[in-house]
């Protein structure tokens, strides 16, 4: 049996995350600043138990931190995780959000 580094698990869970595109643009809303879920619903017009679905994976995986305000979560890019700089150069490949999108950051609960 081959046993597997400490990091390949952490790894994996990582790419797993980036593998699915609607996580991928989340993720990329989240390098610019933080959102809640009710945001992400608008942004995205899926469910809320689906937008939540997709944020538990990526706190999970440690690639995202939640803060409590209230009534609402936030959910922000966890910058001490090993892998945000690679997150980071995935982000940037993708290229900035459309003018139209950037617009849609601005949505508040």
């Amino acid at each position: 049996m081959i046993s597997t580094a400490p990091g390949v698990e952490k790894m994996s869970a990582f790419f797993k995350v980036l593998g699915d595109p609607t996580r991928l643009e989340m993720l990329r809303r989240m390098y610019t600043s933080e959102h809640c879920v009710c945001e992400f619903v608008e942004m995205f017009q899926i469910s809320q138990p689906a937008i939540s679905r997709h944020l538990r994976v990526m706190k999970q995986a440690g690639i995202v931190l939640e803060r409590r305000d209230r009534q609402w979560n936030y959910f922000r890019l966890n910058e001490q995780d090993p892998c945000y700089p690679i997150l980071v150069q995935a982000i940037k490949e993708l290229g900035e959000l459309p003018i139209h999108e950037q617009n849609l950051l601005k949505i508040k609960c």
